[in-house]
């Protein structure tokens, strides 16, 4: 709605400018106060949100092991310089593959607890009410997203453990098995 009145705006404007007459410049001028309005309100709406809320939802779930139900592991992937991290967890044993975490906007926080959980915590911009839905309606920011939390609850038999480290020990336990099935067959 706000495109339309910004387009009506210019069009007063240029007209009420080009057409002489009694009072024209006085609507010309509106018109023109009316086109800066419009645009002001797009930029503000574009870059600082206006006229939307942040709203959060919280969501929890048990966890279960990334690997194995026997062991008490969370995976990570490094990135880049190993700062940033991509978790794998799955939030039950039926699970064949760990999901990942989602890396827009994102931020994750380890700590300690009584049992494995994780909560996922999503804060999204949506309209402060009608009347900026009806305005900003043709920006599609409604539900756009602000910032997702990921909080892993573990206890303190639980690892977290890279996705190369877990590789290196896999490969360790496979050696291991096979010197002793060698050891035993001799």
């Amino acid at each position: 709605m706000i495109i339309v009145i910004l387009i009506l705006a210019v069009i007063l404007f240029i007209y009420f400018n080009v057409i002489p007459g009694k009072g024209h410049t006085l609507v010309s001028w509106i018109s023109l106060i009316i086109t800066l309005l419009c645009v002001l309100g797009i930029v503000e709406h574009d870059y600082n949100h206006w006229g939307l809320k942040t709203e959060t939802q919280t969501s929890t779930q048990n966890l279960t092991s990334s690997v194995n139900p026997n062991l008490p592991i969370l995976l990570y992937q490094p990135l880049g310089n190993g700062t940033e991290k991509v978790y794998l967890y799955k939030t039950n044993n039926n699970q064949k593959k760990p999901k990942a975490i989602k890396l827009d906007k994102v931020s994750t926080k380890v700590k300690q607890g009584k049992e494995a959980s994780l909560k996922i915590r999503t804060t999204r911009y949506v309209y402060k009410n009608n009347f900026s839905r009806i305005m900003f309606s043709a920006f599609s920011h409604n539900n756009e997203l602000k910032h997702r939390e990921y909080i892993f609850t573990l206890p303190s038999n639980w690892k977290v453990i890279s996705t190369k480290d877990m590789q290196k020990l896999q490969k360790q336990m496979q050696e291991k098995m096979q010197s002793q099935k060698a050891a035993s067959l001799h």
